[in-house]
C-alpha cells in the first residue's frame, strides 16, 4: 500500500511542477515537465487545438502578463489515478492566462521519473459555475495558489 501511496504523491508532484512552471511562465520548466514527444490537444472556445507540446512552452515564453494574471491564479488537482507506470491527473485551473481550464493529463514512468505524455485540455467560460463539470469525480480536491 505504501508504494502505491508514493507513486500517487510523486504524479501529483509531477503536476505540481507543471503548474509550477506555466504560472511561472517558465517555458523551460514546462519542456523538463513532459516528455519530449508529448503532445497536447483541446479546445480554446471552439477554436480546436492540437500540437507538440513545444508549441504550449512557444506561448508560455511569450506570455509577458504572467506576472499581473499569476497572482490570481489557483488551481486544484481534482483526481490522481495510477495504474503500475501509468497514470492519469486531472487538474482545474482558475485564472491561468485570465481563463479557466480543465487540463487531463497521461504521465508514464520511465526511469523513475513521472512524466507527462499528453495533455487534454478545454477553457471553461466564466459563466461556467461548475469547474468539476458535469461528471466532475471529486476524487481529490482542495483549492490552491501556485507560488
Amino acid at each position: 500500500m505504501s508504494q502505491r501511496k508514493t507513486a500517487h504523491d510523486d504524479v501529483r508532484a509531477a503536476v505540481e511542477a507543471y503548474v509550477s512552471a506555466v504560472s511561472a511562465a517558465d517555458p523551460k520548466a514546462v519542456r523538463a515537465a513532459f516528455r519530449a514527444d508529448a503532445h497536447m490537444w483541446g479546445y480554446l472556445g471552439e477554436q480546436f487545438v492540437s500540437a507538440p507540446i513545444e508549441a504550449f512552452s512557444e506561448v508560455v515564453a511569450a506570455d509577458e502578463d504572467a506576472p499581473r494574471w499569476s497572482r490570481d491564479y489557483t488551481y486544484s488537482i481534482r483526481a490522481v489515478e495510477v495504474s503500475g507506470d501509468v497514470a492519469v491527473a486531472v487538474l482545474d485551473e482558475y485564472g491561468y492566462q485570465g481563463h479557466d481550464f480543465t487540463n487531463h493529463f497521461s504521465l508514464v514512468r520511465q526511469d523513475g521519473a513521472w512524466l507527462i505524455a499528453s495533455k487534454t485540455f478545454f477553457r471553461r467560460y466564466p459563466e461556467s459555475s461548475d469547474p468539476a463539470g458535469a461528471a466532475g469525480t471529486g476524487a481529490e480536491s482542495g483549492d490552491q495558489t501556485a507560488d
